[in-house]
């Protein structure tokens, strides 16, 4: 991996871990799951997952740290992906759609994680989780289609 990658990686894993920040008085609405999707697409599968494992980890230094950052790490990778498998047969209405049902899915896996972490009756967990969950993937659904075509305009110049 080259230096220049290497800046890229930190320095897209320092936007996110700053875009988390500034969305955290709104729960679970953040530009963060589209940009990682973006990635996935702009640079590579590698450096998607480099991007979020970082920036997940650096983050949860600063809204909390606990067994939860793991397990966020490891299925936020598994939705990535399953995005990576899926996103190339569909057009920016379509990659949408699955970016924000990956997003909810991944709501629903991380709830039924920490329902069997905390030993809850899973259907109370996610039941309680739905709502953010569905905010989660809205976001998704609204910050897919803006951050596309700057993503698009900054590697397709190859400016960053």
């Amino acid at each position: 991996m080259s230096v220049r990658q290497l800046t890229r990686i930190a320095l897209l894993a320092a936007l996110c871990v700053v875009l988390r920040y500034a969305f955290a008085g709104l729960p679970n609405i953040k530009p963060i799951s589209a940009l990682y999707f973006l990635l996935v697409d702009a640079e590579d599968l590698k450096s998607s997952l480099l991007v979020m494992s970082i920036s997940i980890f650096v983050s949860s230094f600063l809204l909390g740290m606990g067994p939860w950052v793991l397990f966020q790490i490891v299925t936020f990778a598994a939705v990535i992906c399953l995005w990576y498998l899926l996103y190339r047969h569909f057009r920016l209405f379509g990659q949408s759609v699955l970016a924000m049902l990956l997003a909810f899915g991944y709501g629903i896996l991380i709830d039924s994680i920490m329902a069997a972490l905390y030993q809850m009756p899973w259907w109370t967990y996610v039941a309680a989780g739905a709502g953010f969950n569905l905010a989660h993937a809205l976001s998704t659904l609204l910050f897919y289609p803006i951050l596309y075509p700057i993503l698009r305009r900054l590697y397709h110049e190859k400016t960053f």
